[in-house]
């Protein structure tokens, strides 16, 4: 049987709008039946976004921004996802991220079409990435499974998948970066990371994310990884949406006791020093974001970020006020 293979791009950063754009037409010619991607989530999103433009060549880009209305695709080619990294969880999620190259902000292909059809899991191949890779694309997927315990319609189902992802990834996380542990544990720490990573995945995808990953324009504004962003937004995030059943249930897993509310702040305070065991900042402007430009941009992200899908999905119920005070938060901190 004769098989032709044809490389088609690396993507090595965020995802950008023109990569899907700058490589369609090469996938157009070759005309595969099979896409095969291998890598993070940012090549799993490009690949996304080629299968569907591949399958959909009249579609516009503007188009396939409206959530939940892509066909289905599979009529030319199947997807197979291959994730080097622990974190996005894109190769069983049903997001595509990408980034305006002129206003550096996200753009989001959402449609349960674009979970791959096939995922292959090996933690193997994660063994090549710096520790600063893992430590974001974790934080990335910790972030996914807190943040779907209490999406609007959350359900036992998935709230038992998250917990599961987030617990793990709590424990996991810092012994896979460990260099000075011996290789069983990190190889065992590794496995349970890209477990976790993919359950997270399937935690969003069959609720949602929360404002976290709606208002993060900071990221790709001032070129910050998104793991990185979820973990500075997430604690100030909690703290707009207060004591809930989910955050008094994994505190209580984490072994702390107490009434809801204690069991929230404990959970909330051992997040800020999880982050701080992996040397993250506690706010953007530990971070070094110049305060002025960070500030200026402050009141179009709270516009722009409340029509997202996210947001929508959110118990904060969010206003613009709201959100102005979530991203000083963010980069004052919380007063004492």
């Amino acid at each position: 049987m004769d098989i032709s293979l044809k490389y088609i791009a690396t993507i090595n950063r965020e995802p950008l709008v023109s990569d899907i754009y700058d490589n369609l037409q090469n996938i157009c010619e070759f005309e595969p039946d099979l896409i095969l991607a291998i890598g993070g989530g940012s090549v799993m999103d490009v690949a996304k976004g080629l299968h569907l433009f591949y399958e959909n060549p009249d579609m516009s880009f503007e188009d396939s921004l409206i959530p939940f209305s892509l066909p289905i695709l599979g009529k030319k080619a199947v997807l197979i996802a291959v994730p080097t990294t622990s974190g996005t969880g894109s190769e069983s999620s049903s997001a595509a991220v990408f980034i305006d190259e002129k206003t550096r902000i996200k753009k989001l292909l959402l449609s349960n079409t674009l979970i791959p059809h096939y995922a292959v899991l090996d933690a193997d191949l994660t063994d090549s990435l710096p520790p600063s890779i893992q430590i974001a694309t974790g934080l990335d997927a910790l972030c996914h499974a807190v943040e779907s315990l209490t999406a609007k319609n959350t359900n036992s189902f998935t709230r038992a998948i998250a917990m599961e992802a987030a617990l793990d990834i709590l424990e996991y996380l810092p012994y896979a970066v460990n260099t000075d542990i011996p290789a069983e544990a990190r190889i065992l720490a590794k496995e349970k990371l890209h477990m976790a990573a993919t359950m997270a995945g399937i935690a969003i995808t069959n609720s949602f994310t929360g404002i976290v990953h709606s208002y993060d324009h900071p990221g790709p504004c001032f070129k910050i990884p998104h793991g990185i962003v979820c973990a500075v937004m997430l604690p100030y995030s909690m703290k707009l949406i207060g004591p809930t059943e989910p955050y008094a249930d994994i505190a209580k897993r984490l072994g702390y006791k107490g009434d809801a509310e204690a069991l929230f702040e404990q959970f909330v305070s051992h997040l800020i020093q999880f982050n701080g065991r992996l040397g993250l900042p506690r706010t953007f402007k530990e971070k070094g974001i110049p305060e002025s430009e960070y500030f200026e941009n402050v009141p179009e992200w709270a516009r722009i970020s409340l029509t997202a899908k996210a947001t929508q999905m959110s118990p904060a119920d969010m206003n613009e006020e709201k959100g102005r005070l979530f991203y000083k938060m963010c980069y004052d901190g919380l007063s004492e």
